[in-house]
């Protein structure tokens, strides 16, 4: 296996390492770009900003239930070849989305996008953990986890001026052309033998994996802890492009580069994820959820404010760098034999977060506002901070390895 030779095993294959953080740069800016362009989605189909939102939700569902789907399924298919198929379709869906007249349509082709995100996402992470060894993923996970600071940093601001000078359906299917190049660059690029890009538990039957899983306590904590910060996360992000909009009476292109200040955060996260790996996955993972909690709650009374909102957003995004290039790192490792299954369970389990969480914070949204949303996830931050240092998680246990 590659990753029992360290960290420097991925070094080796540097265009790899390049396209597999492109995937994550382009699949990933889809649900950051649609929340700065939710007004101008929702002028253009003649509706109401709150049912443009139904964009998100879709999304996220289809890749709750796609990515463990596909982690099951292409267990026996190459990595790299299920990332490339993946950023095939997107590139595909999208296109077609800049052709459609009707939002029914849109939401169609979003489901589509959300499959192929759960094609991608996961297979990429655990090509990441077959890439390095437990002790160095933090670093080499930072690196591929950086592709979402490219998202938001670089994808999601060129698309929010995109969208406001030549129309939102240009800005996706802009997108569109950067899955495609990143899928020849995958194509093409040197990597290793089929060992390193493949699941190890290739002939275990989808029951046998399952029930491993399952029977599994710190894998179950792992996705848990996840689901409830995506949860969390979303149902802050959500909100926060159009109620910058709102209090500043801003466009699309000032609200896209505001919210490209979280991807300076991620970004000084990921390219360091030497110190998580030093200081411990799992304890990392709950500090961050510990001031993630502040961070939500306190998020929402800054919109009105730029000069403390950016400096807000850019913490925001360290500290959840942190937790989510612990929690990935943490994912890969818990049961090695299923890094594919776990990994895609994982996505899987971000999503279905982002679904369970969308429908109180819209309630909490109409009838109290944003600040209530922020005091909401800031609450379960802390609750999944409490339930990832519970003894019985068992999940500091693989930190020893």
């Amino acid at each position: 296996m590659p990753g029992a030779a360290g960290s420097t095993s991925a070094d080796r294959y540097p265009l790899l390492l390049a396209g597999l953080t492109a995937a994550v740069a382009t699949v990933g800016a889809t649900i950051f770009a649609i929340s700065p362009l939710l007004s101008d989605i929702a002028a253009a189909f003649g509706i109401a900003p709150a049912r443009a939102g139904r964009l998100i939700g879709v999304y996220s569902l289809s890749m709750a239930i796609v990515a463990p789907t596909v982690g099951l399924l292409a267990r026996r298919l190459p990595r790299a070849r299920v990332i490339v198929a993946g950023l095939l379709l997107f590139a595909l869906v999208w296109l077609l989305a800049g052709w459609t007249r009707r939002f029914d349509a849109l939401l169609a082709l979003t489901l589509l996008a959300g499959a192929a995100t759960g094609a991608v996402i996961p297979a990429t992470y655990a090509y990441a953990g077959d890439l390095s060894s437990f002790a160095h993923r933090g670093q080499v996970m930072g690196r591929i986890v950086s592709g979402w600071s490219i998202a938001i940093l670089l994808v999601v601001p060129l698309m929010a001026i995109a969208s406001q000078t030549i129309g939102w359906q240009a800005a996706f299917g802009a997108l569109a052309a950067a899955a495609l190049l990143t899928a020849a660059l995958l194509a093409f690029a040197p990597r290793p033998g089929a060992g390193a890009d493949s699941s190890a538990a290739a002939e275990l039957p989808v029951g046998p994996s399952l029930r491993r899983v399952a029977s599994h306590r710190a894998t179950l904590v792992v996705l848990a802890v996840n689901g409830i910060d995506m949860g969390a996360f979303y149902a802050v992000y959500a909100f926060l492009g159009s109620e910058m909009r709102r209090a500043n009476d801003w466009g699309a292109a000032p609200a896209g580069l505001a919210i490209a200040a979280y991807g300076v955060g991620l970004l000084i996260v990921t390219l360091n994820g030497r110190l998580i790996d030093r200081f411990g996955k799992t304890r990392s993972a709950v500090a961050s959820l510990a001031a993630l909690g502040l961070v939500l709650s306190g998020l929402p009374w800054l919109v009105g404010t730029p000069a403390l909102l950016v400096p807000g957003v850019i913490a925001w995004g360290c500290v959840q760098g942190v937790f989510f290039t612990a929690i990935t790192s943490l994912a890969t490792e818990q049961i090695p034999e299923l890094r594919g299954v776990v990994t895609a369970m994982l996505s899987g389990a971000t999503y279905l977060g982002v679904t369970l969480f969308s429908p109180p914070a819209v309630l909490l949204f109409e009838r109290f506002g944003f600040p209530a949303v922020g005091a909401f996830a800031g609450l379960a931050s802390l609750a999944g901070a409490a339930l990832l240092a519970w003894p019985g998680a068992r999940v500091a246990a693989v930190e020893g390895r």
